[in-house]
């Protein structure tokens, strides 16, 4: 055994995947496939041999090579599962009483049966968790034992099945409503049955889902085998933020595919309706979140825009050859850092992503960059004020109702006293300063200011240049390069204005990771004879970039050591070999002076 067999035999120990994306995108395929035993389960397809048309294909073939050797199969954490054991926490007459009130239509006489089985079921698992709690409670430092992974492992989805079935046969769509108002409960108050807000208990259920992690790695201690897991389904931003500080084996995957692939999908299920799928959509990704709101709603449009990896997943009649080959690439990857390089996607989006950090914008940083043809780039660009102007983030609240930094602020909101008097009321300054903000920078939004007053929703009235508009914009400033038939990477899909810029610019490709909530893709980009096409990221992106391509040691080195290579140098060699001979010269020219003083001897 190597120093390479130890670094990554345990690079490969411990990974945590947790999977994003809206309900339909396949979150769930996703981790049955992670949750084979084998690879010939797993079932990828086979890599080509020759005739490659692209160093993609031949990447292809070098990760599902080394991931056939070092395949792992994942541990499956179901967040329901999670939910199942708060609910679990609870008296039969709390659960009782909490799944009744979700109920549209009151339970009949008929439904009796059906209760005492859903009682009797209930009490059952009750029992188990009570267990399961008292060996946690004693046994902190080691929180494996074989009847307390069972439960959580085994009976907890049992339960979450069981439990599913028979409420919606009860009620249609039961299950999915106490499901979801009990996640809410929990991220706002952490109980099942509360709904009162307290902001100590954010992370609660990201905590016990942590709990479930370390039975595994408690487990692992005595078994010596892997620790993969992958969570299903990460729905609050900050569920992820929490696994991301601690543990740097984590990834946020998400999966993403057309709307119109997703809602065929749903619809394809038993019971589903566009209605539901409307209202499932405005769950998850609410209009408008307000306050403190933001830390325990649904919010997988910025799930999306936090992840580390995009995967796309698109309509292929359950097959699921794209996603697997992508997952191929990403284990691998995660398991050897540096086993390939990045694609011409990545490399470019990569770009755009940390071009995206240089953004003033108070409510959302968006980087954008253009290439040509043959992706070399043209221009990078951010939201952000026009060059010489002062961006939002540093600009404070206090300083223009006191008259100071007189040159970050415009003559309008120096002078237009409807304008002050607004803002005043809404900060409720008066000679404050920052203390109340923990020494941070209060700042505001111009438009939202604005807007305000105006009773509207105009968006022409943001201080900043779209991403991709001052990406087009620095094309001109420094020279005109061209761009036809070029591309357009950008952190989020263009709005209308930016998407008739890209247009008029005949971009070939518009590659982007969240789509923007507008009409730019189904108006703008779809209209005409020179459209251009959309594409959906997929790929390593900001942290995740970096951690998977940088080799942990270069790959020479790596095949010196384990190949036991020894490659000659031929110059050292002959340089050798004459010395070893000039030595076997001198040794023979000794010899042979001394045969000639014997031969003399003998003749004398």
């Amino acid at each position: 055994m190597t120093g390479l067999n130890t670094i990554y035999k345990e690079r490969r120990k411990f990974i945590v995947i947790g999977l994003t994306g809206r309900t339909g995108s396949g979150c769930t395929t996703l981790s049955t496939l992670l949750n084979k035993s084998l690879f010939s389960e797993f079932n990828p397809p086979k890599p080509k041999l020759s005739d490659f048309k692209s160093d993609e294909e031949r990447k292809y073939r070098i990760t599902h090579d080394y991931l056939k050797q070092q395949w792992c199969k994942f541990h499956h954490i179901k967040m329901s599962d999670v939910v199942s054991t708060f609910l679990l926490d609870l008296t039969f007459e709390k659960f009782d009483d909490l799944y009744k009130s979700i109920l549209q239509n009151e339970v009949g006489r008929n439904d009796q049966e059906l209760d005492d089985r859903l009682k009797k079921c209930y009490l059952e698992y009750h029992t188990k968790r009570k267990c399961a709690r008292k060996h946690a409670e004693k046994n902190e430092h080691n929180l494996y034992d074989e009847p307390t992974f069972d439960f959580y492992f085994k009976s907890l989805p049992e339960f979450s099945i069981k439990l599913n079935k028979l409420l919606n046969k009860i009620e249609v769509g039961s299950f999915t409503r106490l499901y979801q108002t009990v996640g809410n409960n929990i991220r706002k108050s952490g109980s099942a049955d509360c709904d009162s807000y307290d902001s100590s208990k954010i992370y609660l259920f990201s905590q016990r889902v942590n709990k479930l992690i370390k039975i595994l790695r408690h487990k692992s201690k005595e078994t010596d085998e892997n620790v993969c897991v992958v969570l299903d389904a990460i729905r609050n931003p900050y569920e992820a933020f929490f696994f991301r500080e601690r543990y740097s084996a984590f990834y946020l995957m998400s999966v993403s595919t057309e709307n119109e692939t997703r809602v065929n999908r749903l619809l394809a299920q038993p019971r589903i309706s566009i209605d539901d799928i409307n209202k499932i959509d405005e769950r998850e990704n609410p209009d408008s979140l307000k306050g403190e709101d933001r830390f325990w709603s649904l919010n997988l449009q910025r799930c999306i825009e936090i992840s580390d990896i995009h995967l796309y997943n698109p309509d292929e009649k359950g097959k699921c050859k794209s996603l697997k080959y992508q997952l191929v690439k990403y284990i691998a990857l995660i398991m050897h850092p540096g086993i390939i390089t990045p694609s011409q996607d990545e490399r470019c989006m990569q770009i755009a992503f940390n071009a995206k950090l240089n953004s003033g914008c108070l409510s959302r940083q968006v980087g954008a960059v253009v290439t040509d043809s043959n992706y070399s780039i043209k221009s990078v660009g951010w939201n952000n004020v026009a060059q010489g102007q002062t961006p939002c983030n540093l600009r404070r609240v206090e300083d223009l109702l006191s008259n100071e930094d007189d040159d970050a602020f415009s003559i309008y909101e120096k002078s237009v006293d409807k304008f002050r008097d607004r803002l005043g009321s809404i900060y409720s300054f008066s000679g404050c300063s920052a203390k109340k903000f923990d020494g941070k920078p209060v700042s505001y939004c111009f438009k939202d200011i604005k807007n305000s007053i105006d009773g509207d929703k105009n968006q022409v009235h943001t201080r900043a240049l779209h991403a991709e508009e001052n990406a087009f914009l620095q094309i001109s400033k420094y020279g005109g390069m061209p761009v036809n038939n070029g591309n357009l990477y950008t952190t989020a899909s263009p709005c209308e204005l930016c998407a008739k810029k890209a247009y008029q610019l005949n971009i070939n490709t518009v590659i982007f990771i969240d789509p923007y909530p507008g009409v730019a893709n189904d108006h703008i980009l779809s209209c005409g004879t020179s459209t251009p096409n959309l594409k959906l990221f997929s790929g390593a992106i900001g942290r995740a970039y970096q951690q998977l391509f940088e080799p942990i040691i270069p790959y020479k080195d790596e095949l010196e050591i384990g190949m036991e290579l020894e490659v000659p140098n031929q110059k050292k060699l002959l340089v050798k070999e004459n010395s070893e001979y000039k030595l076997e010269k001198k040794a023979l020219e000794k010899r042979i002076k001394e045969l000639e003083l014997e031969l003399s001897k003998k003749n004398l």
